[in-house]
């Protein structure tokens, strides 16, 4: 089964080069995957130079450039013709099955919101993904970067499209729902933290109280975290930023910076394992949730890696009809 990912060659910060040749390996590895490659023709072409362009990828000119500084809604109203707004284009129109950006998230919600809409029973989308724990148990977090202000109902939302994201991954109904707070009590956290909630405790979700972000990743003993794209992101990165200093600082330890193939060995001999599962490059990208059609977005400096991974990821869940079958659970969660 061939499926189709539209990938955004000019976002990130390492654009168009990654983006470019994490197509070109994902496509002479994976002859099952078509992907178009969507960004400025002549500068793809640039960095493709004398190599073959394989069979199964096809370059998409975008005129227009979103670059991170843009803000999303005048890039919305005035770069019609960027890699993102004509990306999104080819999804609506069935042109492919999932799309991925790196580049500026704002502006791939913005696109995605007007161009996919939210699907029924759901007021804003989410920017969901999973983490593990110490015990091996996979945490959901949203959002992560597409609603930074929300209202109660919206926060309800995403405790809803977590369910729904978690039962497509596992298939069990008993997800456990919880709102990340600045403590456990019921009397803390703001007026909008506890009006969503008492909506979600007069749901059918399985509401499992505030949780504190110091256990998140030890035993945090719920399913779903549910918090607003400001925190949501803050967290996400101090997390992977600290993973990333304390495995420089053990390194340091192992040998003198002048051995440093002895210290990347021995560290990863005896650390690697638990270190891999915190880096973002593993996952790639995150999924938009709630929407029309199926989104993914990653780190601005996502490498090679993170690219095909990404592309990888979604290809596997486009074949397993992704969007179709959250809708169909947010439809059941909430009828």
């Amino acid at each position: 089964m061939t499926s189709t990912v539209i990938v955004d060659a000019m976002g990130g910060d390492n654009a168009p080069v990654v983006p470019v040749f994490s197509s070109l390996e994902v496509c002479n590895e994976n002859p099952d995957v078509k992907i178009l490659l969507v960004g400025s023709e002549s500068l793809i072409k640039e960095q493709i130079g004398q190599a073959k362009i394989p069979k199964n990828l096809e370059i998409i000119d975008a005129i227009d450039n979103i670059t991170m500084d843009d803000s999303p809604a005048s890039a919305f109203r005035s770069k019609g013709n960027s890699s993102i707004h004509v990306g999104m284009d080819l999804l609506v129109e069935g042109k492919g099955d999932a799309f991925f950006s790196a580049g500026n998230t704002g502006a791939i919600v913005t696109a995605a919101y007007f161009k996919s809409g939210v699907i029924p029973n759901i007021t804003r989308p989410a920017l969901a993904t999973s983490y593990p724990s110490v015990d091996k148990h996979k945490l959901i977090i949203l959002d992560l970067g597409a609603t930074i202000d929300p209202k109660p109902e919206n926060l309800f939302d995403f405790g809803v499209l977590g369910e729904a994201y978690r039962f497509f991954m596992t298939g069990l109904e008993d997800s456990r729902i919880s709102i990340l707070n600045v403590g456990t009590e019921e009397n803390k956290g703001n007026k909008k933290l506890a009006e969503a909630a008492e909506m979600i405790k007069e749901s059918t979700l399985n509401y499992n109280g505030f949780i504190e972000s110091n256990i998140l990743f030890s035993h945090p003993e719920t399913d779903v975290v549910v918090t607003d794209a400001f925190t949501g992101n803050v967290a996400l990165k101090t997390v992977e930023g600290l993973t990333e200093t304390i495995s420089q600082l053990i390194k340091a330890k192992i040998a003198p910076p002048q051995l440093a193939k002895v210290q990347t060995f021995v560290f990863n001999k005896v650390f690697g394992e638990v270190f891999r599962n915190f880096q973002y490059n593993l996952y790639g990208t995150a999924f938009l949730l709630g929407i029309n059609h199926f989104v993914g977005i990653g780190h601005g400096r996502s490498d090679k890696k993170a690219f095909k991974n990404a592309i990888l990821r979604l290809k596997r869940y486009s074949e397993r009809n992704f969007t179709k079958k959250i809708a169909d659970r947010v439809k059941a969660v909430k009828s």
